[in-house]
This record gives structure tokens, C-alpha cells and sequence, in this order.
């Protein structure tokens, strides 16, 4: 590989990408200086059937190539440059102002912890149409993505208590998703995605190129992967497990909000699908949980049980290098204090303590972070966490449960947190545990979350 560092870096290329049937794997090459650095990533959709229609096959193409944009931006960020090249396409200005928004804000919290200035400007030929085909029918199947956490899980249950049989899909196997699968009994579809070597060379020797590295839209390209997988696979709805917390930003930068979870977004999932209406307007992707708060559904899933001790939302469970992959819970980490957080007011304590293998309400080493879930240091963690008043909500009804309110971190923090807080409990009672319109589930879909609260009999918000 040629050496050279950030500041020689002139353009980005999108190269070329293409599907070989036979090992069914999509490439993407880039490259960084027209080929000084080149990357080549591959996505293997493991078991897809052939596909001998010409027009199936005119439509994996186009939105491969979609995918190929989308994949881009893990390569993008390593270096930034102010020149973008689509060498292998051109974009109409309506795919050329998606994928602006899609780098500038999907690359939101990586620009504010690098503190770099990000010029995205995706070339376009004002000439050219937005792809239109000759729509191809896809088969009534749903797929809900799996991710090992308590969210997707409640996905699942839902659809299954509403008579549905999703197929679930992952983009890699680590251990929490595999048992997750083993244990809902449903059938699966695994994806394989395997990122450049050179990247990751690049990253470990990050210094010597003066290289950047940091959070890219891993949901969105998944649902550039969701959208392929649709063509291959043949199914016609993808139910996604994004709350509407995830709409919420962490902070701003240069007059935009940033937020840790934007292609988790609404905002996301309505430019996404407006992007693939003309390509696979029989392809809807959407978010299932959208109407509700985290709260809301850590109370639906501690009512699941089954999968108590196979579920995890740490990232260290979920690492690249499988050697240093946790098993479930680091019990350090802003996504393990947010979730133990959520969940103690709804299940058993001693079994969460069990689940993640020490109180952490009642280690004072937990302070910090708390103190920023809460809204009393910082602003809230670039995480996949809920919305400081839910924190504060979970918080304030720990703190009035004779099994909760002794332990280390809630008495430390009582007194701020009703400073704070205290009179405005009911209004983010009301407000948290009620039910959001603004989503995008189609109407077949639409009573599914609410069958499943009638089916648990669980109803927090009118408990309280």
C-alpha cells in the first residue's frame, strides 16, 4: 500500500461494484488519489437463490449500485476529502442530495469528535432521470433485523402474538444473535460483511496517515443491505426496531444537530424511502417500535423472559475482532448503565443484577455516567440510549421503590435529580409511555405494538 497521509489526499472514488452469482457476494472497490489507495469490501448474502429474470436482475443491479454509495461512507471518513468521484455511475440530483445528507449527517458525531469541517458535495449530471423500472412483485414476507438487544427481541414477539412469522435477518452471527434466533424458533437469513483489509490496516496505523476514524451509519447501510437482500431473497417488508428516542439528537456542531443514531432516525427512514420508491415501491422499510419510548419497551421486555440471559445491547459483545468480544455485558459502558437503568423498574432485581453481573445502581465508579444520562453533566452520551427524561423518568420511580431507593448511586443523586426534575415526574409519565402517530408502519402492521401491550396485559402509563 502507498504511504501516504491525510493531507495528500485529494479525491474519493467510487471505482466499481458488481454481484458474482456464483459465490452470491456483492463487491464494492473504492479508492482514495484516482487508485493511489484502493479498497475492495465484500457482502456475501449467504444461501440467496439465483435469480434467471431479466428484470429481477435489472433491479438488483440498480440498487446495488445505491448500496455501493452507501457503503462508501466506512471509507469515505478516513480521510475526507473535499472531492467526491463517481467514476462507475452518474447520480441524478435527487440521489446526489440523499447521499449528501446521508455522509454530512450520518457523519454527525464523527465530525464533532474529530473536529473536522465536512464539505460533501456528491457529483450529479443535471441531465440524467432517477432510475424507473419495471416494478417487479415481491412475496407478503416480513424480515426484522436482529441485533441481540431487548428491542429487536419485542419485534419479534409482536409480530409472532399478532400471527405474523417474520424470517430474521442479521449482518454477521456474534453469539447474542445467534441464540436469539435459536430461541424464537423462526427461520433466518445471515449476510456476511466483510470491510476492506486495507481499512483496517489503515485504522491500526491511523497515526502514521494521519488518518481519522470514528462513528459512521451502520443502520443505513444495512438498510442499503435490506434493500438488495429484498431482490435476492424475495420479501416484501423489513420491520426495523428503532424507537422514537432515536429521533433525538446529543448536541450540535456548526448549526446542525448531532446525533449519535441518525440513520436510526425518522428523518433517515423517510429519506430512504423516498430514495427507493421508484426502484422497489413494493419494498417497505420502516421501524415497528417508532411510536415508542425506550421506557415502553424495556417494560414490554421484561415480560419476554425467555431471553433474559442471551440478549446484550454492549457493544464490546459485538466487536469485530472476535477475539476481544465479550460475551454479554462489560457493566461499564453507557449503553450497560442506560439499559440496566431502564429495566430496573420492570423486572426482577435480583435477576437483572444476575443478568448483568453486578448492581450497577449501586457502584459509585457508575457516578459519571449517570450524572450524563441525567442531564447533570455534559449532554447525553454519543450512544444508542434513550432520551434524558426517560433516564430521569426510571430514575424518580427507583427512587420512590423501597428496593431501589438505598442503593449507592440514587441516594447520591436524589437530591439533584428533584432539584432538577420532581415536578415535572407526571408530565414525562404522560408523555413517555404514550403512543407516537408520526411513523411510517404500514397499515397491515399498524395494531401489532398495541396487541402485543394487550396480550402482556402490561400498561405502565395508566399504573402510575
Amino acid at each position: 500500500m502507498s504511504f501516504l497521509c491525510r493531507e495528500q489526499i485529494k479525491s474519493f472514488h467510487f471505482t466499481r461494484c458488481f454481484f458474482d452469482e456464483e459465490t452470491k457476494t456483492a463487491h464494492l472497490l473504492y479508492a482514495f488519489n484516482d487508485g493511489a489507495i484502493e479498497f475492495e469490501e465484500k457482502i456475501r448474502f449467504c444461501e440467496a437463490p439465483s435469480i434467471p429474470d431479466p428484470a429481477r436482475r435489472q433491479v438488483l443491479e440498480i440498487c446495488l449500485r445505491l448500496l455501493h454509495l452507501a457503503a462508501g461512507v466506512s471509507y469515505y471518513k478516513l480521510f475526507v476529502p473535499d472531492e467526491i468521484k463517481v467514476d462507475c455511475t452518474r447520480l441524478s440530483k435527487r440521489e446526489a442530495d440523499f447521499f449528501n445528507l446521508f455522509y454530512t449527517a450520518g457523519l454527525g458525531e464523527f465530525s464533532y469528535r474529530n473536529n473536522v469541517a465536512l464539505n460533501i458535495r456528491f457529483p450529479f449530471d443535471a441531465d440524467r432521470t432517477d432510475d424507473s423500472v419495471a416494478s417487479i412483485t415481491l412475496k407478503k414476507r416480513i424480515v426484522v433485523p436482529v441485533g441481540g438487544g431487548k428491542d429487536s427481541i419485542v419485534s419479534i414477539e409482536a409480530l409472532k402474538s399478532s400471527s405474523f412469522s417474520p424470517i430474521l435477518f442479521s449482518v454477521g452471527l456474534p453469539r447474542p444473535i445467534k441464540e436469539t434466533i435459536e430461541i424464537s424458533g423462526l427461520p433466518s437469513i445471515l449476510v456476511q460483511r466483510h470491510l476492506s483489509d486495507q481499512l483496517i490496516k489503515i485504522n491500526e496505523c491511523s497515526n502514521k496517515y494521519h488518518a481519522l476514524n470514528g462513528h459512521v451509519p451502520v443502520t443505513g447501510i444495512i438498510a442499503f443491505i435490506l434493500m438488495v437482500a429484498a431482490v435476492l431473497y424475495d420479501f416484501s417488508a423489513a420491520a426495523l426496531s428503532n424507537e422514537r428516542s432515536a429521533n433525538v439528537g446529543n448536541t450540535e456542531k456548526d448549526g446542525r444537530a448531532i446525533n449519535h443514531q441518525w440513520s436510526k432516525s425518522l428523518e433517515f427512514e423517510r429519506a430512504f424511502d423516498s430514495l427507493k420508491s421508484l426502484i422497489l415501491p413494493e419494498f417497505h422499510y420502516f421501524s415497528l417500535l417508532r411510536p415508542l419510548s425506550e421506557l415502553t419497551i424495556a417494560s414490554l421486555f421484561a415480560k419476554t423472559k425467555k431471553y433474559d440471559f442471551v440478549f446484550t445491547s454492549c457493544n464490546k459483545a459485538f466487536k469485530l475482532d472476535e477475539n476481544k468480544r465479550l460475551d454479554r455485558w462489560c457493566a461499564n459502558c453507557d449503553k450497560c448503565r442506560f439499559v440496566f437503568l431502564a429495566l430496573a423498574p420492570f423486572m426482577d432485581k435480583e435477576k437483572l443484577i444476575r443478568i448483568f453481573g453486578r448492581n450497577m445502581l449501586n457502584d459509585l465508579s457508575q457516578l459519571q455516567g449517570y450524572k450524563e444520562l441525567l442531564g447533570l453533566s455534559a449532554f447525553k452520551p454519543f450512544e444508542c440510549v434513550g432520551e434524558i427524561e426517560e433516564s430521569v423518568l426510571a430514575f424518580l420511580m427507583l427512587s420512590d421503590s423501597p428496593q431501589w431507593r438505598d442503593e449507592a448511586v440514587i441516594k447520591t443523586l436524589s437530591n439533584d435529580v428533584y432539584l432538577h426534575y420532581k415536578e415535572k415526574k407526571t408530565e414525562f409519565m404522560k408523555r413517555i409511555f404514550s403512543s407516537s402517530s408520526d411513523h411510517l408502519i404500514p397499515e397491515e402492521y399498524a395494531n401489532v405494538i398495541g396487541n402485543f401491550k394487550k396480550q402482556t396485559c402490561h400498561s405502565v402509563g395508566e399504573r402510575y
